[in-house]
């Protein structure tokens, strides 16, 4: 029998799911930013201003969790909320001066946590797993990640 019809890949996302849950709460606990709000700010890091409705597709989460995410990281003064002009119903959210002032070491954070997910890969490997896990995405129900 072969290795893969005795162990679930499921496992091994599950513990690097869990692995990464757990460096990451302890390393943006400084910042008071939990495991749930780092990735939305990250997010905007990368584009500023976005809508609610564009963070929650890009995150790839449902409307309630962004909402959620986001009223936290208002709190702890990371991000702001506009009214969008067109719509008021509607916002942009916005970087704060205190989560521009900490962009670099709250990024680092996500970079020392790729950089030990990857460590022992060779160029090629590290190529092989990205292409596998998008094909692993692309084929199963709910596919959200439009930049691909």
């Amino acid at each position: 029998m072969k290795q893969y019809e005795t162990e679930g890949i499921g496992r091994y996302i599950s513990y690097l799911h869990r692995l990464g849950a757990n460096f990451l709460s302890k390393e943006y606990d400084q910042y008071e930013i939990g495991f749930g709000q780092y990735q939305f700010l990250l997010r905007l890091y990368l584009e500023d201003g976005v809508s609610h409705d564009e963070l929650t597709e890009q995150v790839c989460v449902d409307k309630a969790t962004t909402t959620r995410a986001i009223k936290k990281l208002e709190e702890k003064g990371y991000v702001r909320l506009a009214p969008n002009e067109k719509d008021k119903r509607k916002y942009h959210i916005y970087l704060t001066e205190k989560a521009l002032m900490q962009k670099e070491e709250i990024l680092e954070i996500s970079r020392r946590w790729e950089r030990q997910l990857i460590d022992g890969l060779e160029q090629e490997e590290l190529n092989q797993l990205f292409y596998l896990l998008r094909k692993i995405t692309r084929y199963n129900s709910g596919y959200l990640f439009n930049e691909e």
